[in-house]
């Protein structure tokens, strides 16, 4: 297994066509095909499933993926430390989040106060396992996930087997996000049951279609239509969102900044509440066991933190 060939299945991933990560990677289609081959023949399973219609991540292939990316950022961290002449005191913060809006805008008012004396902000988007791995390997300092309070035995042993802590923020419930498309939008109340969900397909992370938590629907009593949406992209849920009928499994953030209106609706979407609904979603963050935060992540944390307490208040 060579750095090369890692780097090839991540383009090949991104692209879902050998023939498109050949142009990207400027090599040939038969000299990228072949050293995928060899990479398939030497861990002795499939990385990719083949049709004319190009490839996709077999369920080891997804697997594989979350383990190889977090290499291929330490990589670009360290081509970035060598080729950059980083001055004594700039700051740098790393953060790796589900794709929460307000990260953003913390971000900004950290650099607004630094920019004077210089700071490095990364942002990555991650989610499921994903963002314990980034963290784990050192790539983020610091991780906001959001997890369902029905799967906290296993994070926790997740956690412990990564050498990570977890510190929980925000307890919320679950909700159901669709889009104007979809007559849901358009319930009066902001509360529905699980049975209004049924004719509809649901978008979904990769993680939650298959493995340990592909069964969330089966314990939400939540059935949806035989159709479904698959991505690793919080944007395209929001462009899906914005042009189908598709639900998408969210928490209830109609009391943060993300979703101000009383409502439950900003712009082309809408947040419903599932009625008697037990199962919660847990807001949190995660650090290294075996490492003190740099100043700056203590800083984001604590804005964070102040961000979500004044919004509930």
């Amino acid at each position: 297994m060579t750095l090369n060939q890692l780097k090839y299945v991540l383009e090949i991933s991104k692209t879902g066509s050998i023939n498109k990560a050949a142009s990207n990677l400027f090599l040939s289609q038969s000299v990228l095909s072949a050293s995928i081959k060899n990479l398939e023949a030497e861990l002795g399973k499939e990385i990719f499933s083949r049709s004319t219609r190009g490839v996709v991540l077999t369920p080891f292939g997804k697997t594989f993926i979350s383990y190889i990316s977090p290499i291929q950022m330490q990589l670009k961290q360290l081509d970035d430390m060598i080729s950059t002449k980083y001055a004594d005191n700039l700051m740098r913060l790393s953060i790796a989040s589900n794709g929460f809006n307000f990260i953003s805008k913390i971000c900004a008012d950290l650099y607004k106060k630094y920019a004077s004396i210089g700071i490095r902000i990364e942002e990555h988007e991650a989610f499921g396992p994903e963002a314990m791995n980034l963290v784990a390997n050192n790539v983020a300092e610091i991780g906001l996930v959001r997890h369902w309070n029905c799967y906290k035995n296993q994070y926790i042993k997740q956690y412990n087997a990564l050498k990570l802590q977890f510190y929980p923020l925000l307890t919320l419930d679950i909700g159901v996000t669709v889009g104007p498309s979809n007559p849901l939008f358009y319930n009066e109340s902001n509360y529905i049951t699980t049975d209004m969900i049924q004719p509809y397909p649901m978008i979904m992370y990769n993680y939650m279609d298959f493995g340990p938590y592909s069964d969330i629907f089966d314990r939400l009593k939540l059935k949806h239509s035989n159709s479904k949406f698959i991505t690793s992209s919080r944007a395209t849920i929001y462009e899906t969102l914005a042009v189908s009928d598709a639900c998408y499994l969210n928490s209830n953030y109609n009391s943060l900044d993300e979703i101000k209106d009383i409502s439950g609706t900003m712009g082309n979407k809408r947040t419903l509440i599932l009625q008697d609904c037990d199962i919660k979603s847990e807001l949190g963050w995660i650090k290294s066991a075996n490492s003190n935060l740099s100043p700056i992540a203590s800083e984001a944390i604590n804005l964070i933190s102040a961000h979500l307490t004044n919004d509930i208040n």
